[in-house]
């Protein structure tokens, strides 16, 4: 089931399985009729302040997504250097923050050199008591997309979420174009008609 109540079995949903961690359980969805967007529900072994923090602060943020500049308050401007911190990397997304209301939700524009402006949107909530080992829920959805940017972000936030998995978790992060890599195909079969 995706954030917005569609059932992964709808025909315009598709679901990627995940890497074995979490089986059963869906990660990502693409949704591939009229504006495309992908959204995932990550359940994380943290308490949702914790979460909060790891997906808000800069210092943090540095150490599992990408270096972050701006004002990030409501209407402020951002620039988030994904990879290396250069100024001049054909990888910084820019935008606006459209929303927060700490320590719940956070909504921007995004902005990514070559594409139309899209939105993302991040909610932190605690999880279920059925959630056996996570305390906490990452729900990040990322709309307004075209199919083919849809496919990309699938496995881009895919690997950024587990990424953050390495960071909450103390261990080391993971090479994001390895894991990029890895999970790319699984997403371009998902977007493909039946």
């Amino acid at each position: 089931m995706t954030m917005d109540g569609t059932s992964t079995n709808d025909p315009a949903t598709r679901g990627i399985a995940p890497d074995g961690r979490t089986a059963g359980t869906v990660l990502g969805a693409l949704r591939l009729d009229g504006s495309a967007s992908v959204t995932f529900r990550r359940g994380y072994p943290t308490d949702p302040a914790d979460l909060w923090d790891a997906v808000t602060k800069p210092g943090r943020l540095a150490r599992w997504l990408g270096p972050v500049y701006g004002d990030l308050v409501p209407g402020g401007r951002f620039e988030l250097r994904m990879g290396a911190d250069d100024s001049a990397s054909d990888q910084n997304a820019t935008g606006v923050v459209q929303s927060c209301d700490p320590p719940r939700s956070f909504a921007v524009e995004w902005c990514f050199p070559g594409e139309r402006p899209s939105e993302v949107e991040v909610r932190v909530e605690p999880a279920p008591a059925s959630d056996v080992g996570e305390r906490a829920v990452l729900v990040l959805v990322h709309t307004r997309l075209e199919t083919a940017q849809a496919v990309g972000y699938g496995a881009g936030w895919h690997t950024s979420l587990d990424q953050l998995a390495d960071h909450l978790a103390g261990i080391a992060i993971r090479d994001w174009d390895a894991r990029f890599t890895e999970l790319i195909p699984a997403y371009r079969a998902a977007a493909a008609p039946d």
